[in-house]
């Protein structure tokens, strides 16, 4: 077999070994590490979902009393309840104190404890039928073997989980509430079972959270998630990863092979050739063919080889420095397209974020990090709706949160971008605020990275000056008064003062758009 076609078999066959090696690891690795990674992010979500619920719950004292009153008086408030009609019509009370609902009499009682019933009902129907939850419960679980039902909204539920129902929850089927029995009240319980309202055999994933008020436990809420359907889906994305990975193999070995073709198995066929030809004809020219190859193709030509491959590699470092510029500009270009109301934001974002850091003494490579933080700031935009992005009028409170989870979108878009960790944390912290009233995070201080309290003073300073469907851009006078303002608390006071001095010297007010 010819040397060079043996050297590309070579070649090939080493790739595909590494490859395959390397898939194989990686993908039982993946395989072995997805349940414990897709369990940490339900943790997350249910954790989330149940400490919201929990908190909307521990705000109204009356609750507290509910529970207790219940716990003395379940069958007499079943009753009730099960003749009251038209329950659809009733009117959902205002909180009360404890104290007060203490203070009233035994029949005022019965009708404020049915009252907070139905408030209850109200508040987790709403849940449930909202995020699509298998099952939503606030249980008493004080009892060694049962559990006391205050309410369930359930979905599709095929049995009646009634006020005041007892469910078996020993610790064999239900090892996340023995864990709440216990005392550990500290951590939110998890488990994975079967469900008590579904007959289907489903297994669902369930995270629980203890109602504490004053320190003392009055309840437990539960949250059911279908377990089998969430496992389908994530098994549906490995089996994704590892066709991708298999196409990626095969494009990879192709590729290879052509530049392999052209930097060494072409070059090394020339010299195999003009040594053959010597040997054969052991003619002089061909020796000195030979010599001229050596002295010039293969010495001397290879130091000039690498004189050139020193100017390539400097050329090719300049012209990817620029290619990352231009592509991060072009992603600016696409967020800022997506909100025709605030074209070029990105833009000038970056370049405010670059003169206040400029202005504070940051070095050169930082005012660079931090024009492409704000170039990229707003990245995450790119999963928000364009309906709500570019709504003309005002934004609902569900909007409004939906559009406040952009942060999260960038920094789950930039995070895997290990060379520039600066890019996710920008997108991530931009509206932080000082005080700790900002989102994702809620973070203050100092715990908010520095660079993107520089851009959080940039966003909202060209927020101010730009043009909107609503508004032209705000006079000079009134945004030094809103940033001076905020000073302290929503923006970090150095590079709020940096910005009022840029604004103070800016006499003709060019930096708007």
């Amino acid at each position: 077999m010819n040397s060079k076609y043996k050297l590309r078999t070579q070649i090939v066959s080493v790739v595909i070994v590494f490859y395959i090696i390397g898939m194989t690891i990686f993908i039982i690795s993946m395989y072995r590490s997805s349940r414990t990674t897709f369990l940490s992010a339900k943790n997350d979500m249910i954790e989330r979902d149940v400490s919201r619920i929990c908190s909307t719950l521990n705000r109204d004292e009356g609750y507290e009393w509910y529970f207790e009153y219940v716990s003395k008086h379940c069958n007499e408030l079943k009753s009730k309840i099960s003749s009251i009609k038209g329950i659809e019509e009733r009117i959902i009370p205002e909180s009360r104190s404890y104290e007060e609902l203490n203070s009233l009499s035994p029949e005022l009682q019965l009708n404020a404890a049915i009252d907070y019933y139905f408030k209850l009902k109200a508040e987790l129907d709403y849940e449930q039928t909202t995020f699509n939850y298998g099952g939503l419960f606030c249980i008493d679980i004080s009892s060694d073997d049962n559990a006391i039902v205050y309410y369930s909204a359930v979905k599709n539920s095929t049995s009646e989980i009634s006020l005041g129902k007892q469910w078996d929850t020993a610790s064999d089927s239900h090892p996340a509430l023995d864990k709440l029995r216990s005392g550990d009240y500290t951590t939110i319980a998890f488990e994975i079972s079967s469900s008590d309202w579904d007959n289907s055999g489903a297994n669902y994933y369930v995270g629980y959270k203890p109602l504490v008020y004053n320190d003392s436990t009055k309840a437990v809420i539960g949250i059911d998630y279908n377990w089998d359907s969430f496992h389908d889906q994530l098994m549906d994305q490995l089996r994704t990863t590892i066709s991708s990975m298999l196409l990626g193999m095969i494009v990879s070995c192709i590729l290879l092979m052509v530049i392999m073709e052209r930097i060494a198995i072409q070059p090394l066929s020339k010299v195999q050739h003009t040594v053959k030809e010597y040997i054969k004809d052991k003619n002089a020219e061909s020796a000195k063919e030979l010599c001229k190859l050596k002295s010039q193709n293969e010495i001397g030509e290879l130091s000039e080889d690498i004189s050139a491959l020193i100017n390539e590699v400097s050329h090719y470092t300049s012209n990817l420095k620029n290619f990352t510029k231009e592509i991060m500009e072009a992603l600016a270009h696409t967020i800022d397209a997506k909100d025709r109301y605030t074209d070029g934001h990105s833009f000038r974002v970056a370049a405010y974020s670059r003169m206040l850091a400029k202005r504070l003494g940051l070095s050169q490579k930082e005012q660079e990090d931090i024009y492409y933080m704000g170039l990229l700031h707003d990245i995450g935009k790119i999963g928000i709706p364009g309906a709500i992005i570019n709504k003309p009028s005002k934004l609902t409170d569900e909007e409004y949160e939906i559009i406040k989870k952009h942060p999260i979108y960038g920094y789950e878009i930039l995070s895997p971008i290990k060379s520039m960790p600066e890019l996710a944390i920008g997108a991530r912290h931009h509206h932080e605020r000082i005080d700790g009233k900002g989102y994702p995070d809620g973070l203050k201080g100092d715990e908010i990275p520095f660079k993107a309290r520089i851009i959080a003073v940039a966003d909202s300073y060209d927020t101010m000056t730009s043009n909107r469907n609503y508004r032209k851009y705000l006079p000079q006078e009134l945004v030094r008064k809103e940033i001076e303002k905020n000073i302290g608390t929503q923006f970090d006071p150095a590079p709020a003062n940096a910005m009022l001095k840029i604004i103070d010297e800016d006499k003709n007010y060019l930096l708007h758009e």
